[in-house]
């Protein structure tokens, strides 16, 4: 790792014209990097199949109730909400 002469940020590797320059994302301070040192800033990683997640997609999906059956969805929310305080006392 190498940090920036003029402020001290690290310097991150970025490609400039087909080569490899290290950067300071801060205040634009450039330096070549050679091809030794290239491979210090290589990073490889392998995840195991067990670990490897799906992607879950998730909808929303409207219901439409009509008057009638709203009304029954209310009832039975009172009632519940009704019996859980008696319970409660």
């Amino acid at each position: 790792m190498r940090f920036c002469p003029r402020d001290g940020t690290l310097l991150v590797p970025q490609k400039k014209d087909g080569a490899t320059v290290l950067k300071c994302p801060k205040c634009g301070y450039e330096v070549k990097l050679s091809e030794k040192a290239k491979e210090a800033y290589r990073q490889r990683s392998e995840v195991a199949d067990e670990k490897k997640r799906g992607v879950m997609v998730a909808e929303e999906k409207k219901m439409e109730y009509d008057q009638e059956e709203m009304e029954e969805l209310r009832r039975q929310l009172l009632e519940n909400l009704q019996e859980s305080e008696r319970e409660a006392e």
